[in-house]
């Protein structure tokens, strides 16, 4: 098990998970490993922002504004670097997991149970319904839509 002080968001980024644990808080699924981390998954987020020139609440605030998705904000950490994620649940509930769009390949019920699979192969079971998983990914792609077509316009 490895536990990292920081962890830097990036193209890597597959996933990021909650859990209650005495070492850690969070869990980094990332193509080059399985990583954990004492830092909560919203301060990760945070970070991931911040070094980015930009802020969590602002980028959620500014998305919220532009798609009226009020509950289940994704978030687009960094849309020049295609850096997106969203939740599968509110954020505000612990046990929500935040994933990275470009690097889900597929996503499917297996025994009563979504499967997420990820491009480097990656099997890793969710607690969210299928519905609930392939709407988020949706409203991800709207978002990086929106900024594409904005940055187009300028």
């Amino acid at each position: 098990m490895i536990i990292l002080e920081d962890y830097n968001v990036s193209l890597n980024t597959m996933a990021l998970t909650e859990k209650h644990h005495p070492d850690y808080n969070t869990i980094i699924y990332d193509r080059k490993g399985i990583y954990y981390s004492k830092k909560t998954v919203k301060k990760i987020l945070e970070e991931a922002c911040l070094q980015r020139f930009c802020t969590y609440d602002g980028r959620i605030k500014s998305m919220r504004k532009r798609t009226r998705y009020f509950k289940k904000t994704p978030l687009l950490i960094c849309p020049d670097e295609d850096i997106y994620a969203f939740p599968t649940m509110s954020p505000a509930k612990h046990g929500c997991g935040w994933f990275f769009a470009n690097l889900v390949r597929t996503f499917k019920m297996k025994k009563g149970q979504l499967i997420v699979t990820f491009v480097n192969g990656l099997q890793l079971p969710v607690d969210c319904s299928l519905k609930v998983f392939k709407q988020q990914l949706e409203r991800t792609a709207t978002c990086m839509n929106y900024y594409r077509n904005d940055k187009m316009s300028m």
